[in-house]
This record gives structure tokens, sequence and C-alpha cells, in this order.
């Protein structure tokens, strides 16, 4: 399954359009896009020569445009004067021929082309790149077209805490779309091992840390386990739990990364509470 594009360009074989099912952005700084092209392609030719073409994403209603560019060549007609077909937009920064009622529409300089198996890479420096958000992208699949379809929600467990709980997990990282932690879950009974309140941590709270990126999550959390004198030893696999902590009109995405443990000593820096009466540690064993 893929999105089509409509790659466009002037050159020596004069003003074209293909059809390119691999089109993708490959780098955000600076913003390159991809394009994959059979060798002999006039598109190909006109790219050489002038070291530059347009990125159109087709939209939903595109599909004629797509099929009537992508299934003749420049050599055996100009597909951009057929009549009542494409509408042309004016190039923004380069002289360039480019599709109206496109999704995007993107105006590159070559940087690279580069044979990979039967076709040619070519990549391209966005120049300039506008998106009409009042369209949807057609959408490309054993030989038909289709559209996209309603947005599939994360599944994610709602979860709603006390003030001093959602502070403790995000006060200092509310600007992440999702939160990273990584805990352990020691379990006795119907009982969890929590830290304890009178060290300054919320109540009902599991040993947990704040995994940094690229970090080992075990290391993360066996170094934390160190610093706090908690000997608890974690087993292999772990699970992950995904949630949303929410305290009134306040909200966050977290990712649980949570290995089961085994208490090897004693501390007063824990307690043991309840499952029952905390939504947190119900949300995180079940």
């Amino acid at each position: 399954m893929t999105g089509v594009s409509l790659v466009t360009s002037y050159g020596p074989q004069g003003k074209n359009v293909m059809a390119a099912e691999w089109t993708m952005q490959i780098s955000y700084k600076p913003m390159l896009i991809a394009v994959f092209i059979h060798s002999g392609s006039n598109t190909l030719a006109n790219i050489k020569k002038t070291k530059k073409f347009g990125i159109n994403v087709a939209s939903e209603d595109q599909s004629t445009l797509v099929s009537i560019a992508g299934g003749y060549s420049r050599g055996e007609i100009d597909k951009l004067k057929i009549r009542g077909s494409f509408l042309m937009l004016k190039s923004k920064n380069m002289v360039l021929p480019m599709i109206a009622g496109c999704v995007v529409n993107a105006e590159c300089k070559l940087t690279t082309i580069k044979k990979i198996g039967d076709h040619n890479m070519v990549v391209g420096k966005v120049i300039s790149i506008t998106h009409d958000e009042t369209k949807k992208p057609l959408v490309y699949h054993r030989n038909r077209y289709f559209k996209i379809g309603k947005m599939i929600e994360p599944i994610r467990h709602k979860v709603t805490v006390d003030k001093k709980t959602f502070d403790q997990f995000c006060l200092s990282h509310q600007s992440k779309f999702i939160l990273k932690c990584v805990g352990v879950l020691v379990q006795s009974k119907n009982k969890m091992l929590v830290l304890d309140d009178k060290y300054g941590n919320s109540a009902g709270i599991i040993p947990f840390a704040h995994a940094r990126k690229s970090m080992d999550n075990k290391k993360e959390l066996e170094n934390h386990l160190i610093n706090e004198k908690l000997g608890i030893m974690l087993k292999e696999e772990p699970k992950i739990k995904r949630l949303i902590m929410q305290n009134k009109d306040r909200s966050q995405r977290i990712n649980f990364i949570l290995f089961d443990g085994i208490l090897e000593n004693k501390s007063e820096r824990y307690t043991w509470q309840s499952t029952k009466d905390n939504t947190l540690l119900q949300a995180l064993i079940k």
C-alpha cells in the first residue's frame, strides 16, 4: 500500500508529469524527498539536465490524473495538454510545472541520483513546499485506488490520579508528547511495594525512573534502585503499559516499561499498599 505522487519536470523532453508510488520524505533538516524512477524515463532525463523536479502528492479525487500520468509516456503524448485534465499552479521559486488540487506541492533541487536495484533513487532538497489541509491523500493498493478511512485510536488505558501523583510523574516533563518511564512491580499477595510518602514521594508510586533517550531501560532502573538504596532484583522479561494519566483538566500520555521484581532486602524507603485502593496500581498490574 502506498500513496502516489505526480512528479513534474521541465527540460529537453518538454514539460512532463509521471506517477510515482515510491515517493517519501527522508530527512527533516534539510528537508529531502526521494522518488524512485526507472531508467530511460523522460522525467529522469529532464531531472538530470535541469537538476530540479516537482513532487505533487495526489489527493483522493485525482485518481484519473494518476492513471493518465502513469499510463502514458511523454514520448506518446504531452499529458499536461490533455483537455479537462491537469490544472496547473504557478511555481514559487523554480521554473517547474506544478499540479493544482494536490495534498502537497514541493519544488525540489536535485542533490543525488543513485541506481538501486532496477530503479534510480532521485533525491531532492525542498526549496518550497505547500500543504492543503483540506485534502486527503490518495491510497494505492493492488492496482486499485482507495480513500483513507476512519482514524484508528491508539489503545491506551485512562487512569485518574490525584494532583500529587500526576505532578510526580509529569510536572517537569509535560512538554513531551509521550512520557517514557521504567518501573518495577514487586507484589506480595494483594499488595504492591510503593515508595514511602515520608521520603518526599507520593504514596502509591512504584519505584520508577524517567527513561533517557537511547539508554538501556533496565540499566537505568537498576541504577535508580541502587541510588535509592532499594535491593530489588529485576526479572528479565518486561511488559509495557500505555496509559493516559489524568488529573482534572490535565492529561499526559505515558508509556511504562515494567519489570517484575524480587525484594532482596528491607528498607524504610518503601511500604506496602493494597492495589484495591489505588487506580494507578490497578492499571499497571492489569
